[in-house]
């Protein structure tokens, strides 16, 4: 049995050397690790429900961006790519599918160590959360549970985030009206900022597509070019 107190990732990698390498590393930070060689493993070790995923896209059975668009139809468990597939492409590819971060082979471990820590972050609920964050964030049709972190349209339909997604539109809502860097979005996200990093702008298109129009038929966040992004509708928070 899992103990609570510690948290997990789950390596769906098939080089064993990769594998050792990435599990040594996170137990530096006590992340424990389990592995899967391929695809259809993971699908059964997603029953020990690991705290973060850190996938290859390259897989004997199959394609890391495919398990990835599957994953997300029921999960919302961080998600690290690495892979050699890593050219601009394929990184604008995996993060509008759903992942959270991408990181190329060969890597410095420390930073990946990093991202993973920051993802574990943004993804942990408190088990008692405080009254302050209680709240859910009514804007257009859209209403944002802080408590459940779910993105719940009018409809009672669910929609699915994932953490950096979910800690994006929150940083939004929080700030309507107020225009916010890709250098302020990028330590929302605990990323370096890089200017010609594109993780930032893929996250807030997927987070557009999710939104669709306002009533006028605007969007709900507009560019400001060399700015940065303005959330551009009324916020109403309640208990």
């Amino acid at each position: 049995m899992k103990d609570p107190m510690r948290q997990t990732a789950l390596i769906v990698e098939d080089d064993p050397g990769t594998r050792h390498v990435l599990s040594s590393t996170l137990a530096t930070a006590g992340i424990d690790s389990i592995h899967a060689a391929t695809g259809a493993v993971m699908w059964q070790q997603l029953d020990h429900a690991p705290d973060i995923i850190i996938l290859d896209l390259s897989l004997p059975d199959g394609d890391g961006l495919e398990l990835l668009r599957q994953l997300r139809q029921t999960s919302d468990v961080p998600v690290l790519i690495h892979s050699r597939r890593s050219d601009e492409i394929e990184r604008i590819i995996g993060i509008e599918i759903g992942a959270d971060d991408f990181m190329p082979k060969p890597c410095n471990m420390r930073e990946l160590l990093a991202r993973v820590r920051g993802l574990l972050r943004r993804s942990q609920r408190s088990p008692q959360p405080g009254r302050a964050d209680l709240r859910r964030l009514h804007f257009g049709e859209w209403t944002l549970d802080t408590a459940s972190r779910e993105l719940i349209h009018a409809s009672q339909a669910t929609t699915p985030l994932g953490v950096s997604g979910y800690a994006l539109l929150l940083a939004f809502l929080e700030h309507p009206y107020e225009t916010l860097s890709r250098e302020h979005l990028s330590r929302v996200l605990k990323r370096e900022y890089m200017p010609y990093d594109r993780i930032i702008d893929v996250h807030v298109s997927q987070i557009r597509r999710t939104l669709g129009k306002q009533a006028d038929g605007s969007s709900f966040i507009k560019t400001l070019r060399s700015q940065g992004y303005v959330f551009v509708a009324d916020v109403e928070a309640g208990r």
